[in-house]
């Protein structure tokens, strides 16, 4: 056997031992010693991050493009931002039903009110805005119980909060909104510059159409968890509009005629 030879069979030996060995269960001690082994793929662990969030950025929701039949409730900031999104779902083959609640919060709306106007609308999106009524409230546990009810009645139909438009600091409000439906089903507000009414909160009609271009903007996005096709509206404001109704504090029942809503 020539020295060339034998220089191989030692080298093939060797490496044999080695692959047996790193592939094997079993650890072999030498001097006392255990032979530690070494985990190749630990060697390059960005190869496989690298891999996952090239995945994770190739997963794009596609936008749904299918008339929606929209459920817009809430307190005052509900009126002036549905004249604007109105426009939307008329340029978009989209229906809208609006109820505005002066003065209402998030528990008159955890009420029997919401399983009303659920059940007569017959809604495939509900949007939520409310909260500018109860921003400066310190019962957390209470505000997280009434939207919990909130979106217990809502079930499984799409649906996202709009929070309110507050200039200054809450209590926590804004936070507790994001917590309970979570951040794609939340809007935050309180960065929008508009324009606002004399009392400082509400906006005015132009303030109202840069707001709900932000809201309609992030709908249409995949930030939102259920995204949707919106053509942006031109033109003057549309002039009358229909399925909005206007309920007071004093008001106690619902009042949208069941026919009007199932037409």
């Amino acid at each position: 056997m020539n020295s060339q030879f034998k220089v191989f069979l030692i080298i093939l030996v060797t490496f044999s031992a080695l692959f047996i060995y790193a592939n094997s269960p079993y650890g072999v001690t030498f001097a006392k010693q255990m032979l530690k082994k070494i985990d190749l793929n630990a060697l390059h662990p960005e190869s496989k991050d690298t891999t996952m969030l090239s995945m994770e950025e190739e997963e794009v929701i596609v936008p749904d493009s299918t008339s929606q039949r929209f459920l817009f409730i809430g307190d005052s900031m509900v009126e002036p931002l549905a004249y604007r999104f109105y426009d939307y779902c008329k340029q978009s083959g989209d229906t809208m039903y609006a109820v505005t609640w002066y003065g209402s919060t998030t528990m008159a709306w955890s009420s029997s009110t919401l399983d009303y106007y659920i059940n007569e609308v017959r809604p495939t999106f509900l949007i939520f805005c409310m909260g500018s009524n109860e921003l400066y409230t310190k019962n957390m546990q209470v505000v997280n119980e009434n939207l919990t009810r909130m979106l217990t009645k809502v079930g499984d139909l799409p649906c996202i909060f709009i929070g309110p438009p507050n200039t200054k600091p809450d209590n926590g409000l804004n936070d507790e909104i994001a917590k309970v439906f979570g951040k794609k089903r939340y809007f935050d507000s309180q960065s929008i510059e508009m324009e606002r009414t004399k009392d400082h909160l509400h906006p005015t009609t132009s303030g109202a159409r840069i707001w709900m271009d932000e809201v309609a903007e992030w709908m249409s996005s995949d930030a939102c968890i259920h995204p949707v096709v919106f053509n942006k509206p031109e033109g003057k404001q549309s002039w009358p509009i229909e399925h909005i109704e206007v309920l007071k504090v004093k008001d106690k029942a619902p009042t949208l005629s069941p026919a009007s809503a199932k037409s």
